[in-house]
């Protein structure tokens, strides 16, 4: 069952970063190379003072100042005026306030998002919200990865955040254990280049350049090549007919098969059809845990590991 607390341990390392307070990000995504970035006398942005005591919290909040090409991106955590005691310890309930820029025009200004409008009917109270400094940005959208967890433990839940140069903003629930309870890092890796890939490929005007910068993350060379041309309609990554950008609620990553470098993943359409992929997987070079993708193939629901769990549980709303 795709759980809604989900252990954490394999990306404690990037949590941890998002944590660390006041670093300048790097952005891990290659700008648009055809456009450089707008500077003007003016800047575009102007933070907005903030004269909170944060060295009261046990956590300190995260703050990512980033350009890449034409994008120019400034997120942060902020106290909004939740706080909670664990032990003798005091922890600050932070939002994030979003401003992000392209092409010298406004994307998003003071835009905030609270662990509410992340969580939805998932929220838990005492749980935090938290940004990792890993931004990736492509041609058409600037991704932030965000957990929501119980402080001092790995009880999470994860969400791969897309912001759109179109001012959308998109959500999906991911996980680093898979339906099984298998915690590998290539379950993480299977769930955030779905979340990247069908964002792009369901853009109002996908671009091909964005969309093949997704499949150089996460597929090898040759695979990315085969899959260039594609697009949401009779893809062999998604299955036949049109792929919608909602039916990623009911997206699950099953565990990689003892022996084998293949996992299987599985999404439900209108009308209760399920449609079922075998995901093959690739070691990266001079890595012993790091998989990316190598190819697929169909799948059958005869093929899915033993499970431990009980029913599947399904994401809500993707739209914030």
């Amino acid at each position: 069952m795709k759980k809604l607390a989900l252990t954490f341990s394999l990306i404690a390392i990037t949590l941890l970063t998002a944590c660390s307070g006041n670093k300048k990000a790097d952005a891990n995504g290659a700008g648009n190379d055809s456009i450089a970035a707008k500077t003007d006398s003016v800047p575009l942005y102007v933070e907005e003072e903030d004269k909170t005591d944060y060295s009261k919290f046990a956590v300190q909040p995260t703050r990512i100042d980033t350009t890449v090409g034409d994008w120019e991106i400034h997120i942060r955590e902020f106290y909004d005026g939740k706080k909670f005691k664990l032990g003798n310890q005091v922890f600050a309930n932070y939002s994030l306030k979003v401003n992000i820029f392209k092409g010298g025009k406004p994307v998003f200004k003071d835009h905030k998002i609270d662990a509410k409008a992340v969580a939805g009917s998932n929220y838990i109270k005492d749980f935090t919200l938290g940004v990792s400094e890993n931004v990736f940005v492509t041609e058409t959208t600037v991704y932030l990865d965000l957990s929501y967890c119980e402080p001092e433990t790995d009880n999470c839940q994860m969400y791969t955040l897309a912001l759109c140069a179109n001012g959308q903003v998109r959500k999906v629930q991911t996980a680093a254990e898979s339906y099984e309870g298998d915690m590998d890092g290539y379950v993480f890796d299977v769930y955030d280049f779905y979340a990247m890939y069908v964002n792009e490929l369901t853009q109002p005007q996908p671009n091909k350049a964005a969309i093949q910068k997704v499949l150089n993350k996460y597929c090898t060379k040759g695979f990315a090549q085969k899959m260039q041309s594609h697009t949401s309609k009779n893809n062999p990554l998604l299955g036949s007919g049109k792929f919608e950008f909602q039916w990623l609620r009911s997206f699950i990553v099953h565990s990689k098969e003892a022996g084998t470098n293949s996992c299987i993943i599985h999404y439900q359409i209108p009308g209760g059809k399920k449609v079922y992929k075998r995901v093959l997987l690739q070691k990266k070079p001079r890595t012993e845990y790091d998989f990316i993708i190598s190819g697929v193939q169909d799948a059958t629901e005869d093929e899915l590991p033993s499970m431990s769990d009980g029913e599947e549980e399904y994401a809500e709303d993707d739209e914030m």
